[in-house]
């Protein structure tokens, strides 16, 4: 096959045409594209924004039902956070059962749910350094006698109620099969509780501080199964994407410096909190 001068010259303009329009497509996809090397960290820098995953849970984190603003301890130590950065923060509502699938679709680069750090969640996202300790513990009616251990709870006709992602329904998942467990979805503990009070359950798995709270304000009607030995002590957490390092590392720096310069502690006091901590004992160097 053999082609005339003019036929090789257009040839040659349609290959150059060619290479010069490849060339403007990549450029223009690489100029486009989201900064897919960049880091959590880095881009929350560049941007100046933090998303914020949270819920409702007293006293780590409450809302102003006239205003809708946040408060807890919690919200005031992101907030410090994000002060000291300069960062602008947007607030996210999830729950248990949602966090980790909001970290992870990229909803919120931060979960400041107070999450038990456990194995399973271990696998899923990246928890931060413990901001406080706290156990589980269960209601049931006042005059229920049939429970005195967690071994007495997995009977067969025993209606055990939990809340859907909760510390609570992950402890029923890996130790009863026979009771049966009922899940409520959402972040708001009560409603479990509720159920026994209203017979649709016999006992309802909890947070130990929530399950205290909720008994003193039904003293007649419900009792506190442990509350003087709380089951399952752990460290509760906030949480970032599985990568994330630096974002992690930052925070744990945050939340250390915060600790030992006593603003984590103060911030609690300020809420009403009183979780259970590591007792530090400070000694100086030369004796």
């Amino acid at each position: 096959m053999s082609y005339s001068k003019s036929g090789l010259r257009r040839l040659l303009t349609l290959g150059i045409a060619l290479v010069i329009t490849i060339l403007f497509f990549l450029s223009s996809c690489t100029s486009n594209s989201p900064r897919v090397n960049e880091s959590t960290l880095s881009e929350i820098s560049s941007t100046g924004r933090l998303k914020v995953g949270y819920l409702i849970f007293p006293p780590t984190t409450t809302k102003n039902p006239t205003t809708g603003e946040l408060g807890g301890h919690h919200v005031e130590t992101i907030k410090e956070i994000a002060r000291l950065n300069k960062w602008k923060l947007e607030f996210i509502e999830t729950d248990w059962a949602n966090f980790a699938a909001g970290l992870n679709s990229h909803r919120f680069d931060v979960s400041i749910v107070p999450t038990f750090v456990t194995v399973p969640r271990a696998l899923s996202v990246y928890f931060t350094r413990p901001l406080f300790f706290a156990g589980n513990s269960a209601v049931v009616r006042i005059n229920d006698r049939r429970f005195t251990n967690l071994q007495s709870i997995d009977q067969s006709g025993v209606v055990v109620a939990v809340t859907q992602g909760e510390a609570g329904d992950e402890y029923a998942r890996a130790n009863f099969q026979k009771a049966k467990i009922t899940r409520y979805s959402g972040g708001d503990q009560s409603l479990v509780f509720q159920a026994v009070i209203s017979g649709r359950a016999d006992i309802a798995l909890g947070d130990a501080y929530v399950t205290s709270q909720f008994v003193k304000a039904n003293s007649t009607r419900v009792k506190d199964l442990f509350a003087e030995s709380p089951y399952n002590l752990t460290p509760v957490s906030w949480a970032v994407r599985r990568g994330d390092d630096e974002l992690l590392n930052f925070l744990n720096s945050s939340l250390e410096a915060f600790d030992y310069q006593g603003q984590l502690l103060e911030w609690e006091r300020k809420a009403g909190a009183n979780w259970l901590h590591l007792k530090k004992v400070w000694e100086f160097s030369k004796k």
